[in-house]
């Protein structure tokens, strides 16, 4: 009898055990993250990317949710910035000259003619050239950058037209308040001043400032077009901005998760460089039908870049980097058939050598 009740009680916790291997465990919770940033929601950094963010990660099945904060909802950018340093916000989008203030040779990515080109600047963000700096900042401050987005190619708009350095001379030109962006305007020739964002239209409306200098899509956003006259094609800047990540939030994600992450702000950088070169091209389209502004085609930006280079050479902590990049040769060019033009031997190899 006792073995019949033994074995009775040892089927039951058998069955018992069974029971609890076949229900399902219940789902992980999702790792919630906030993202916040500077940007209005109508700007391309936001249309095109952030605004995104959270429908794209959802799609990944990473289990991340992410709230996005746009238009300085959550703080300035140096506000956003302490706040992702203290580990009060998970992650963060700030340009450049910020991140300078934290470690100066970054500031080389708003120094004027550092970068042919949109792509070039990428490319760099990207290369083993600067990741020792995004290093460092992760060593110092723990923040990573997880990926750099365009902000656009910026050009100077004025009341009269800018062809040549020697038509800055004198010329106030409203440029940020950060060392970089007022040394970029002597490098260009001009006589740089500080004004807050906010107030550019009214400086220009009140000639405060002759003139200012942004992306296309910026100049439309904030009217500046309204109060002057001319739009010349200086390219002068090409325009970044870091995604930011808290290094301890970082760590705490999973493998799947920071490559979902990783992969979903690659994808939405690439989608805000596309938006933003269609729009400048829409918008100048347009500006030209309709004679809206005197669009400045014929820029000498040679006499603009030789004149910047020679201005960065020496002198500034970012002197060094500023010269590795502004040095780098351009891509060949695909011939007419599609091919690449190789160089002769003799100039290719002059090409690689230091």
């Amino acid at each position: 009898m006792r073995g019949s009740k033994a074995m009775l009680s040892l089927a039951a916790a058998i069955a018992g055990l069974l029971a609890g291997c076949s229900q399902p465990t219940a789902p992980a919770r999702p790792v919630r993250l906030r993202l916040a940033h500077v940007y209005e929601v109508k700007s391309p950094t936001h249309a095109f990317g952030t605004a995104h963010l959270a429908d794209r990660l959802a799609a990944a099945g990473a289990g991340l949710e992410v709230s996005v904060f746009p238009a300085a909802q959550l703080g300035s950018e140096a506000e956003l910035l302490e706040q992702l340093v203290a580990g009060e916000l998970e992650l963060a989008i700030a340009g450049p000259s910020f991140l300078a203030m934290w470690y100066p040779e970054i500031g080389a990515f708003d120094a004027a003619y550092a970068f042919r080109d949109l792509d070039h600047m990428l490319d760099v963000a990207h290369g083993d050239l600067i990741q020792p700096l995004w290093d460092e900042l992760r060593k110092r401050y723990g923040v990573r950058v997880l990926d750099t987005w365009v902000y656009g190619s910026r050009h100077i708009t004025s009341n009269r037209p800018i062809r040549h350095p020697s038509d800055l001379r004198g010329f106030r030109l409203r440029l940020p308040a950060a060392r970089v962006w007022q040394a970029s305007g002597e490098a260009l020739g001009a006589s740089p001043m500080p004004v807050a964002f906010a107030e550019v239209y009214m400086a220009l409306q009140q000639g405060m400032a002759d003139g200012q200098e942004n992306p296309v899509p910026t100049i439309q956003a904030m009217g500046f077009h309204e109060v002057q006259k001319c739009l010349n094609l200086t390219g002068h800047i090409q325009s970044s901005i870091q995604i930011l990540v808290n290094e301890r939030v970082w760590q705490r994600l999973d493998a799947g998760q920071q490559n979902a992450l990783l992969r979903t702000l690659r994808e939405l950088g690439r989608e805000v460089q596309a938006g933003t070169e269609r729009q400048e091209r829409e918008i100048l389209a347009a500006w030209r039908e309709k004679d809206v502004l005197q669009i400045v085609a014929d820029v000498d930006v040679e006499a603009f870049r030789r004149r910047a280079r020679e201005y960065f050479a020496e002198g500034f902590p970012f002197s060094s980097l500023y010269r590795a990049i502004s040095s780098q040769e351009a891509p060949p060019k695909p011939d007419s058939d599609g091919s690449e033009v190789v160089p002769p031997r003799d100039s290719a190899l002059r090409e690689e050598t230091p």
